[in-house]
């Protein structure tokens, strides 16, 4: 099962999909949460996003939105691979961080 979080944004599975939800955060930049009393269960405040077949569509999915809706300009093919090499550089750098020995 994944539960896994990229900046604001949140993948998680079950055993047929991976879901990509943007969380909302509080003025510190923390993740709003929600508590469910019936089912005892602490659950972020996220909108959904997209639905895929498996991690690397919902990583390729997610460098496709973080392109198509990031604050930058692209007008050129050479900025556009650029900005993908940073964001492919920003998932190298988070999960090199969470993953025991740096793998």
């Amino acid at each position: 099962m994944i539960d896994m979080k990229i900046g604001r944004y949140h993948l998680t599975s079950d055993k047929y999909e991976i879901r990509v939800g943007k969380m909302t955060l509080d003025d510190h930049g923390q993740p709003v949460t929600t508590y469910d009393k019936n089912s005892s269960v602490t659950r972020f405040v996220e909108v959904p996003l997209a639905h895929c077949k498996n991690v690397e569509d919902a990583l390729r999915w997610l460098r496709g939105y973080l392109l198509r809706t990031g604050s930058e300009r692209i007008t050129t093919v050479d900025q556009l691979r650029r900005e993908s090499q940073r964001i492919d550089q920003q998932f190298d750098a988070y999960i090199k961080e969470r993953v025991p020995g740096g793998q």
